[in-house]
């Protein structure tokens, strides 16, 4: 079994830690203090097309599979 990821995949796990570096880790102790949920965060990661990862391309997905989810996660 290969375990090296392809280049989309790179691409996805590369965006997906930009994103949390940038927007997560500098409020996530606020928004956990304030119980507050990151409707920005969410919006960029929509924006990204990270939601659409797992959904086939016919459908506006990007047709990953289940690694390529789990990367987002």
């Amino acid at each position: 079994m290969d375990y090296f990821l392809t280049e989309q995949q790179k691409e996805i796990r590369n965006l997906t830690r930009t994103i949390a570096e940038e927007k997560v880790l500098p409020v996530r102790a606020a928004l956990d203090e304030k119980e507050e949920f990151p409707w920005e965060i969410m919006k960029t990661l929509a924006d990204a097309g990270l939601f659409g990862v797992y959904i086939p391309e016919e459908y506006g997905g990007l047709g990953g599979g289940l690694l390529d989810l789990c990367l987002v996660v």
